[in-house]
């Protein structure tokens, strides 16, 4: 499935936050998430993701693969596959599979992720605490998330 997505880093995710719930975006979930991101060595564009989500003390690992196929500056249009859980009977499969297709670990990533949610527009908003950083993304419908894009930039500046 094609992803369509505005990814920026900020220095404060407070003005996001405030404009999600001034423009009635429904706050969709608020978890705690650490990623460890694989890259490719023949393809810089070809990522693969091992995500373990914590909610209510309740864990849930899954595992999905990236192919980044434009970038242009905070656009990024993306195939995504259809993520797959990861489970004690398929682990040892990911784990070979990540190795026999050349992937290697490039980075552990912990954060929080808020999400919020209108018509056909979803902020993903981090809070990264390794490494230290805050980054906003908008995803959905080009036409849409192209608006908001422009709109946020107006309002904040950055």
């Amino acid at each position: 499935m094609e992803e369509y997505e505005y990814s920026f880093k900020v220095s404060n995710l407070k003005p996001y936050i405030e404009y999600c719930e001034n423009n009635n975006y429904e706050k969709i979930s608020e978890v705690t998430q650490n990623r460890v991101v694989y890259e490719n060595k023949h393809s810089e564009h070809i990522i693969a993701r091992i995500t373990t989500k914590i909610t209510n003390d309740k864990r849930n690992t899954v595992f999905d693969c990236k192919n980044v196929n434009k970038k242009d500056r905070d656009l990024k249009i993306s195939s995504e596959s259809v993520p797959m859980e990861v489970t004690e009977n398929n682990e040892k499969s990911i784990y070979s599979m990540l190795e026999v297709l050349d992937f290697y670990e490039a980075a552990k990533n912990y954060r929080t992720r808020y999400v919020y949610k209108k018509n056909d527009v979803t902020f993903e908003i981090d809070d990264y605490t390794k490494p230290k950083m805050q980054v906003i993304g908008i995803e959905g419908k080009k036409n849409k998330v192209d608006k908001v894009y422009n709109e946020l930039k107006e309002l904040i500046g950055e």
